[in-house]
């Protein structure tokens, strides 16, 4: 390691075109391998958080991957030492996305924020880039690194830390998201009176649908409702998981209305609810409102079914 404090020593003296253009590199790896801050985490830090070789697991289903970059004029030095700092606020940091994960699961991303050391006060937090689209995750992440200690950092001290955001719960979803957009032929059927309808689910069948609509006339909007009730799978796949919780059972049936508008994504409105969990009836009217998928080929109100399955055993309902 004094090797490599020596290079680094050499590097802030007396940079060439090259280093500065490997800098971010050169002060990840830094941060990764200096001892110190391994010994200065204490508990809650780098070393007691599960965050090694910039990672920090959140849990089974959730990480957080970690790097930092030197802004100008700040040398590696100092950003190790920030680093030290942000390793011991790791646990805030996975408390932040937990809490957002357990309310919306498909929440991933890289998070890039500014922070910034000039005078004797608290850092100051400044979004870079931000690609969660999720504004509470913004705040608590940005409180938990202007909480830092911060009274023997030199300054100034500039860098960018950067975290990427993943969970197995959004990959899965984009995955059944994937399926759903494949699904380009919508059966339909006409009953004795007239009245279209559809149903499709998931391939495991814990989560079905039936869009139905008056007349044959609303055969289109029929198709229409089918395609944009499977773009919201996932999350209805994930409103039936959290209907489990807390020894409620997930099964049941939600009722709702879809205003299917041409060119435009559905409105909806939730009108009966047999889940007995108190989170179900919100959470599926969530995830109706989250329809992006723009309409085309026909209008009309549509009223649609949505069945949950009873959760087979705990962990599926803790899964």
């Amino acid at each position: 390691m004094h090797g490599s404090e020596h290079q680094e020593s050499a590097r802030v003296q007396a940079p060439t075109a090259g280093m500065l253009r490997n800098m971010r590199t050169t002060i990840l790896v830094a941060l990764l391998l200096c001892p110190a801050m391994a010994s200065a985490q204490g508990s809650g830090g780098v070393a007691n958080s599960g965050m090694g070789q910039g990672e920090a697991r959140i849990s089974s289903r959730s990480d957080i991957r970690l790097s930092m970059e030197s802004m100008r004029g700040t040398s590696g030095s100092r950003v190790s030492a920030l680093g030290t700092r942000i390793g011991a606020r790791m646990r805030q940091i996975r408390t932040c996305y937990t809490d957002e994960v357990s309310e919306h699961p498909t929440v991933t991303g890289t998070m890039r924020l500014r922070v910034l050391l000039d005078s004797d006060d608290a850092p100051t937090i400044e979004i870079d880039s931000d690609t969660t689209n999720s504004q509470n995750l913004q705040r608590c992440i940005s409180g938990a690194l202007a909480a830092i200690e911060h009274s023997d950092l030199r300054r100034p001290t500039h860098a960018i830390v950067q975290l990427i955001m993943g969970n197995s719960a959004a990959s899965g979803a984009e995955r059944a998201a994937t399926r759903a957009t494949q699904a380009r032929q919508v059966g339909v059927e006409v009953d004795a009176d007239g009245n279209v309808s559809s149903t499709g689910g998931t391939p495991d069948g814990h989560v079905r649908f039936t869009v139905t609509g008056t007349g044959r006339e609303s055969a289109g909007a029929v198709v229409a409702a089918h395609r944009a009730m499977l773009t919201a799978l996932p999350a209805l796949l994930d409103c039936r998981r959290r209907s489990g919780r807390r020894g409620h059972s997930s099964e049941g049936e939600v009722r709702a209305t879809l205003s299917v508008r041409d060119g435009r994504p559905p409105a909806s409105r939730v009108t009966r609810c047999t889940v007995r969990s108190p989170r179900a009836r919100g959470c599926v009217s969530r995830a109706l409102r989250g329809i992006e998928q723009r309409s085309a080929g026909g209008t009309g109100r549509i009223a649609v079914s949505i069945s949950f399955s009873a959760a087979e055993t705990v962990e599926e309902a803790r899964d």
